[in-house]
């Protein structure tokens, strides 16, 4: 069964930063809201050794056709602030048991 909606999904190490995009996309052409969960914690290797760090994920909801033009804008103007940045295609939105897209 295909689904119209996607999420997007990324982390940060800043709170404001979190915030910050939460309220820069929502509502834009490309989604219709965000969730900021945090803090959360990240435990990861690099460079051969275990680091542990405090995250924020957001979650943006956006229509299946504008999640391109989502990543493109975060990774042109936040590429380097953002972290594990995923794709989640196919996803329904159940609110009150009926479907409901952004």
């Amino acid at each position: 069964m295909d689904y119209e909606d996607a999420v997007v999904t990324f982390t940060t190490d800043s709170k404001q930063l979190a915030s910050s995009m939460a309220a820069e996309v929502a509502g834009t052409e490309f989604s219709c809201c965000a969730h900021i969960e945090g803090p959360i914690r990240r435990v990861h290797r690099w460079h051969g050794r275990k680091h542990s760090s405090e995250q924020w994920r957001v979650e943006i909801e956006v229509a299946s056709d504008g999640a391109a033009a989502l990543v493109d804008h975060i990774t042109a103007h936040h590429g380097d602030e953002v972290h594990d940045l995923v794709v989640t295609d196919n996803v329904r939105h159940l609110v009150g048991g009926a479907t409901e897209s952004p």
